[in-house]
C-alpha cells in the first residue's frame, strides 16, 4: 500500500491553491499527503534567478508571488530526501528519476497527440516564454507563447480564436482558468494541473 503523498513545491506550503482541486480531480479528497516547500527559510537572496532564462514562479504562504532561479531549484532537488511517492509541483524541465516530474507527464501526454497546425503556450511570467518555445515546439507547426498570471490580476492581450490547442503551463493554473480561457478560443484548452492529476488518478486507482 502507497503511504502519504509528498507534494513539493518551488515555493512555501501550504500550497491550498493547488493540492485539494489536484486531488478532487484525482478522485480522493481524502488522500493522505505531506507537503515540502524549497525556499521555506532560504533568504531571497540566496535563490533569487540570475537571469531571464533562470526564472520560475510560484506562491509564498501569504499569497504573494516569488521567483526563483531554475539552476538553485535543481541544486536543491539534488540534496532532497524525499521517500515514498513524491510528487514535483512545477513544470520546469527537471530531470530525476525520485520524483513525479510534471513536465515528463506532460511532454509523454502532447507526444501522443499528432502534431497541430497552432498551438499557444500560456505561462505566467513573460520572460518564460523563451524556455517554453524551446519545450513545446514540437507540439504544433507554429506555436506562440503569451503570459497570463495564475496568481495575480490579468489580462489577455492577445486573440486566441483561431488557435487548436491553448496549453497552460503552470501548476498555479487552476481549472477556473481552463474555463477562462475556453472562452477565448475555439480549440482545446489544457493545463499542467489537469494533466497531473489525471496520471496520478491512473496511478492510484
Amino acid at each position: 500500500m502507497i503511504g502519504p503523498i509528498t507534494f513539493i513545491t518551488i515555493g512555501e506550503t501550504p500550497r491550498d491553491d493547488v493540492i485539494p482541486e489536484l486531488l478532487n480531480i484525482v478522485g480522493n479528497t481524502n488522500l493522505a499527503y505531506n507537503e515540502i516547500g524549497l525556499i521555506e527559510n532560504v533568504e531571497e537572496e540566496i535563490y533569487k534567478p540570475r537571469d531571464e532564462n533562470d526564472v520560475l514562479v510560484s506562491r509564498k504562504r501569504d499569497g504573494s508571488i516569488v521567483r526563483i532561479s531554475h539552476r538553485w531549484i535543481v541544486q536543491k532537488l539534488s540534496q532532497l530526501e524525499c521517500e515514498g511517492l513524491c510528487v514535483f509541483l512545477c513544470t520546469g524541465e527537471f530531470d530525476s528519476d525520485r520524483f513525479i516530474l510534471p513536465y515528463k507527464v506532460v511532454d509523454s501526454f502532447f507526444s501522443a497527440m499528432p502534431k497541430l497546425n497552432r498551438a499557444t503556450v500560456i505561462v505566467p511570467e513573460k520572460e518564460q516564454c523563451s524556455n517554453a518555445l524551446k519545450r513545446w515546439a514540437k507540439i504544433a507547426k507554429r506555436v506562440n507563447c503569451t503570459s497570463f498570471s495564475p496568481y495575480r490580476e490579468s489580462t489577455l492581450s492577445v486573440d486566441l480564436s483561431q488557435e487548436q490547442l491553448v496549453y497552460l503551463d503552470c501548476i498555479g493554473f487552476a481549472l477556473k482558468h481552463e474555463e477562462f480561457f475556453k472562452r477565448k478560443t475555439n480549440g482545446f484548452v489544457v493545463s499542467a494541473r489537469r494533466i497531473l492529476a489525471n496520471y496520478l488518478r491512473n496511478l492510484l486507482t
